[in-house]
């Protein structure tokens, strides 16, 4: 397991937000009356902490690592990161950042993206995943994704709050899933800001109802070197949008980009699907 978690503070160049010292809170330690402080100075934080308590019990139990960060790299909104029983800090680790769709939270017990982390627990003891919140969504009526500033940084401090430092070898990956593409538009700002082995769009590729979308600033920041740190792209649809705009991404992200088909699961709609099934495609 990691080692024990530092409350030092970390300076991560942040884009656009305030240098903030983050601040860690493991979740297996925080006390009943800490979370009642929380909820008066900290609502957002505080649910995020009581519903990854009661979501991921049995993996707590079994020896998983689960720390909620706040950072000015993701704006100051929580970020949940889940460390598998079983890691093994000197082996190589996937890290994936993970930014979900409306009508859910990070630690939601029933999100299209938990089904799946729980199932990797499981199998693979080396996939650490970082999930950013967006501002106000835990107990909100929406998702607002204006809070990403900087996904490096965001991942860095997450990291370090769960006293995880990854060794040679280890792999990044980026996902977005629905709504999940307007965090992701945000984290390509400026071009070449984005950094991983692997994007992945699940289902993403939405326009506005009043207009242009994440998709338009998606592939705009693609076609403005948004991809300069970034080795391989997948892009995993359901049809529910215009094929026409996968089309635009793959022109635009040339030889990095390619499609993956939509696995169906039995009980969930194939846009759940695109998350469940996809939150971990195979590396080129």
């Amino acid at each position: 397991m990691p080692g024990p978690i530092s409350n030092r503070p970390i300076t991560t160049p942040t884009i656009g937000a305030p240098n903030v010292p983050p601040r860690s809170f493991d979740v297996s330690q925080v006390t009943a009356q800490e979370l009642a402080k929380l909820k008066q100075s900290s609502p957002s934080l505080a649910k995020t902490i009581e519903q990854a308590k009661t979501t991921y019990a049995a993996e707590l139990k079994a020896g998983a690592r689960i720390t909620v960060t706040t950072t000015a790299a993701n704006g100051g909104a929580p970020v949940l990161t889940l460390v598998p029983p079983g890691f093994d800090p000197k082996k190589p680790a996937t890290v994936q950042t993970h930014y979900h769709g409306d009508v859910t939270s990070v630690a939601a017990p029933n999100g299209s993206h938990t089904g799946n982390i729980k199932e990797q627990f499981a199998r693979d003891p080396q996939r650490v995943f970082v999930l950013p919140e967006a501002q106000g969504n835990v107990g909100g009526t929406g998702t607002n994704w204006n809070n990403v500033r900087d996904q490096a940084g965001t991942v860095t401090d997450a990291l370090a709050g769960a006293g995880v430092s990854p060794v040679e070898g280890s792999k990044y990956v980026v996902s977005a899933h629905s709504a999940g593409g307007r965090a992701l538009a945000a984290a390509m700002k400026p071009p070449g800001t984005l950094k991983a082995d692997q994007l992945v769009l699940l289902d993403c590729l939405y326009e506005s109802t009043n207009g242009p979308g994440a998709n338009t600033a998606i592939l705009n920041a693609v076609k403005a070197g948004g991809l300069k740190n970034v080795s391989d792209v997948v892009i995993v649809a359901t049809g529910s949008y215009p094929a026409d705009r996968d089309a635009a991404m793959k022109s635009a992200g040339g030889d990095k980009v390619r499609m993956e088909k939509l696995v169906p699961r039995q009980g969930l709609s194939n846009h759940e699907a695109s998350a469940r099934n996809h939150l971990v495609p195979k590396p080129r």
